[in-house]
């Protein structure tokens, strides 16, 4: 616009103002003096107010603009006016001035450490170009960075962090819970709380995972959706649904694809009979024979001979293992050493621990007519002794689930194998792409493996999905989830659980197991009393998350099936 016949009508400047063209503030922002200058100004205008959408949303991205805009041109008009400067005849155009305040307020969404020197990098910038330089655009970009750097943090609502599990296990005592949602209760996880429910999830990569479905009254969860999006909104976060069922992912109303698939064993009335059964049977034959007991503990009570024991099978079990240990939906012996999740073991007549499980609380509703005690399990941590009793996880889980049976439990859950489905679907693009990545990640972690050998307890399958807003949000998702499964974990120091209710000390002289005998667990076990709320006080509470698990080995069992797989459970 400098040679442009109009340039000097819709141009900005102290002759604009004096001839009482205050709307060439808004008539000169479209512009720029050069074609070259014009490939300058649009870079820097969707840099800057690009990323600050980014982090803030669409909203106060454009405020902020907006406000610098004008705020840079008036303040530095009048700057220039009071000082007498030689600019006082100066004109210009383009919306530079929106875009370094959109810059200046971006600062305020970095971590402390980068937003020291984003900050410092950006008032070098203005000031030496003003001194080196010292055009109109010059100044008004050091008025607009003057004005937009204090105002950034009421731009950045922060939100105080919630990581606290103490009332979400108070909530999933009252309102009950799926098969992930003491997941939700581990170290790492944020919070939204609303009235009666709230949604848990892990921040990465700019995204917010939700972890599971929203846990609370049914009319929480009918709103969670909207309220968390909204939450994302303010946090500048791109909300995603992750492993949530089919009945949430219709609440969000967003795209969905399945990247999971649940397996579930109904307890009632469950025999491991027929032929069907026959690898079941085997295993917990076997263990008759070669003197293997199970035994269902609390862990933390545990003495610190088996303590010491499950460490050494689960540390030998990853020291075996080519890939990273993982976190996020995977828990390991830190997690088991909560007192409300309940231990397998499988120990042999000399007391070597030969394999474990861990199994999570799946809470009943208790406002809904239920007892707000577990009314089922679900299968967290597999570990084998490499060199102990080959069918040892086929044996632990069958036990498990007959203690479960003789203790009221309907169902326990086998957890999720990641990237798994069966059954005809629509092949589209997105759910071709995560076939191709289980195919490529098969070698390494087994989840199609881990599938088939959940087969063998006949369970029904109920499919997990990723709810997301739209196909472009997808890679970013993808990070964040990648990133929160390779996590390093963070030990969280150990609070204490004044009210928990303490399983009974195992009675002496553990029986085995007999061939050809269906049987439950040879230790009394306890009960979850009713009518006794558990304790809200979990000890893993806060931090990050706790020691993830890695894949189990590929061995062959005593049965002639494979082993319980390499993938991270």
């Amino acid at each position: 616009m400098a040679d442009h016949p109009l340039g000097d009508q819709i141009a900005y400047g102290v002759p604009a103002f004096q001839d009482g063209r205050w709307w060439s503030v808004l008539t000169g922002a479209p512009f720029s003096i050069t074609p070259l200058c014009y490939v300058a100004v649009l870079a820097s205008f969707a840099a800057f107010t690009g990323f600050l959408e980014h982090r803030l949303g669409t909203a106060r991205a454009a405020l902020t603009w907006a406000i610098g805009h004008v705020a840079g041109i008036v303040g530095a008009i009048a700057l220039i006016d009071i000082t007498g400067s030689a600019l006082v005849s100066a004109l210009d155009v383009g919306p530079s001035g929106g875009a370094m305040a959109a810059a200046a307020v971006a600062t305020a969404t970095l971590t402390p450490k980068w937003r020291l020197w984003t900050r410092f990098g950006l008032i070098a910038y203005v000031v030496g170009s003003l001194l080196l330089i010292g055009h109109l655009a010059d100044v008004v970009h050091l008025v607009a960075v003057a004005v937009a750097l204090p105002l950034g943090p009421l731009f950045v609502r922060r939100t105080e962090k919630v990581t606290a599990s103490d009332r979400a296990v108070d909530l999933l005592e009252t309102h009950g819970g799926g098969t992930l949602s003491w997941m939700t209760t581990w170290p790492g996880t944020e919070y939204l709380y609303g009235e009666d429910g709230y949604v848990a999830y892990r921040r990465h990569a700019g995204v917010a995972i939700a972890v599971g479905d929203p846990v609370g009254s049914t009319d929480w969860q009918r709103t969670a959706p909207t309220a968390f999006a909204a939450h994302c909104e303010r946090e500048g976060l791109v909300p995603a649904w992750f492993s949530v069922t089919a009945a949430t992912a219709d609440a969000v109303g967003a795209k969905r694809v399945q990247v999971a698939e649940d397996t579930i064993v109904d307890l009632p009335g469950l025999e491991f009979r027929g032929k069907k059964w026959q690898d079941i049977r085997t295993a917990r034959n076997r263990a008759g024979k070669d003197g293997i007991t199970f035994r269902m503990v609390t862990l933390a009570d545990e003495s610190p001979a088996i303590i010491r024991q499950v460490r050494e099978v689960s540390a030998g079990w990853l020291r075996g293992k080519r890939t990273p240990e993982l976190g996020f939906t995977l828990g390991g012996v830190t997690e088991a050493m909560d007192p409300r999740v309940r231990v397998g073991i499988a120990v042999d007549a000399d007391g070597t621990v030969h394999g474990v499980t861990s199994w999570l609380p799946i809470m009943d509703d208790a406002d809904d007519g239920g007892t707000g005690e577990p009314r089922g399990w679900t299968l967290d941590m597999m570990r084998r002794k490499a060199d102990g009793f080959r069918p040892v996880i086929e044996f632990l889980i069958a036990e498990a689930c007959m203690t479960f049976q003789s203790e009221g439990a309907r169902l326990v859950s086998l957890s999720g194998a990641p990237l798994v489905r069966t059954g005809d679907h629509k092949a589209t693009v997105v759910k071709r792409a995560l076939d191709a990545t289980g195919k490529l990640m098969e070698p390494l972690y087994g989840f199609g493996s881990l599938h088939a050998f959940k087969a063998k307890f006949q369970p029904r399958r109920e499919p997990l999905y990723l709810a997301y807003r739209g196909t472009g949000d997808l890679p970013r998702i993808g990070a964040a989830v990648l990133r929160a499964y390779l996590a390093k974990p963070t030990a969280a120091p150990r609070r204490p659980v004044p009210s928990v209710r303490r399983h009974p000390a195992p009675a002496p002289g553990p029986r085995r197991a007999v061939a050809g005998r269906t049987r439950t667990t040879a230790l009394p076990t306890g009960t979850w009393t009713a009518g006794r709320p558990l304790s809200a006080g979990l000890w893993s509470a806060g931090g990050r998350a706790g020691t993830p698990v890695a894949p189990l080995p590929s061995a062959r069992t005593g049965s002639g099936s494979p082993a319980p797989a390499r993938a991270g459970r």
